[in-house]
């Protein structure tokens, strides 16, 4: 009877969670003002159905999914328990999902996400989930850019008003009637003839404009102020 009870549980949460976040985050949405701030490039990309892959840190992933970019697009999402969840409710958004992560199942989870941009998908991924460490980009973005030769473009978030979780991620949830700012930053392209000490120089690249990014869009919600920090990426 108890394992019964487990299971209902489960299955109660599998399925109603996602329809509940879902429903939050439109109505969230809905009272918000969003602004774009950074490269037009990601706008053009979409608009002429170029494949890209989209990077953004963990703990900016609620807001992700009402980007007017996540069109025809595909994400990682890990394994574990919540991961089901995560990816009921990306369906809801219309994101397609690729299952695994760096931690678990990964190399299926680089194969099928390559698979997916070659067939003209756009990739969204958080380099440094599922687990963390936070604000760390980890290799498989780098490798996924390699292997199909399509840029990647790293976005961040923010808003002017917010609850920060106490979580690894520092998870952001923004608050009704906030402004929302998105943050483009420049393609970012990784030669295909790297050799492993070259991806790593790319990783950290990656990495330190990714943050100095999030400074610079967590300081314009702050002050008001968009301070031109000139982040360039890789070419």
């Amino acid at each position: 009877m108890e394992s019964f009870r487990k299971r209902f549980r489960h299955n109660l949460t599998i399925h109603l969670l996602p329809y509940i976040g879902y429903a939050v985050v439109k109505v969230l949405a809905l009272t918000m003002r969003f602004e774009e701030k950074g490269s037009g490039a990601i706008a053009e990309m979409d608009r002429e159905g170029k494949p890209f892959i989209a990077a953004f840190w963990h703990g900016h992933l609620l807001m992700m999914m009402v980007s007017p970019y996540r069109r025809r697009s595909k994400t990682i999402i890990s394994r574990h328990r919540d991961g089901e969840m995560i990816s009921r409710a990306a369906r809801l958004f219309g994101v397609g999902s690729v299952r695994g992560s760096t931690t678990e199942g990964g190399a299926q989870a680089l194969k099928n996400a390559i698979r997916a941009i070659r067939a003209g998908y756009k990739m969204v991924v958080t380099p440094d989930g599922p687990r963390g460490p936070r604000h760390v980009v980890q290799p498989g973005v780098i490798e996924l850019a390699r292997v199909t030769g399509v840029p990647i473009i790293p976005v961040v978030f923010s808003s002017t008003r917010k609850k920060v979780f106490p979580s690894w991620d520092r998870f952001i949830f923004p608050l009704p009637f906030s402004k929302g700012v998105y943050f483009y930053g420049e393609p970012f392209f990784v030669e295909r003839r790297i050799d492993r000490e070259g991806v790593e120089a790319k990783r950290r690249e990656l990495e330190e404009v990714m943050r100095q990014m999030t400074r610079q869009v967590e300081n314009y919600c702050e002050t008001g102020r968009w301070e031109d920090q000139s982040a360039r990426v890789g070419s």
